[in-house]
């Protein structure tokens, strides 16, 4: 369950911000009004993004004190890593019934 949803203000490929917000139509709207009609929002609750990082083709990206841009993978929500988890053991317990 989702309590809050938080988007992350792109403009030009940079977040400027991350937000917390009801709705995507009303993010997307306060980020237009803040950063111009080429800016947009993206949930980004599951990812450990922040101000400053990079935002292109649907992949968030840290860029170094270097300059190189790595790729910012999400975090598993509980539901994901409890699926994840029951994965592992049914293969533990298959494998262990195999041998």
């Amino acid at each position: 369950m989702v309590v809050h949803q938080v988007f992350a203000q792109i403009f030009e490929e940079e977040i400027k911000n991350i937000i917390v917000c009801d709705n995507y139509e009303m993010a997307n709207w306060l980020t237009r009004a803040a950063y111009g009609d080429k800016a947009f929002s993206v949930d980004c609750l599951q990812y450990p993004c922040q101000a400053g990082d990079r935002y292109r083709d649907g992949v968030f990206y840290r860029v170094g004190e270097n300059g190189v841009e790595t790729v910012i993978n999400p975090v598993m929500s509980t539901d994901q890593e409890m699926e994840s988890l029951r994965a592992t053991v049914n293969t533990l317990i298959l494998s262990g019934l195999e041998g």
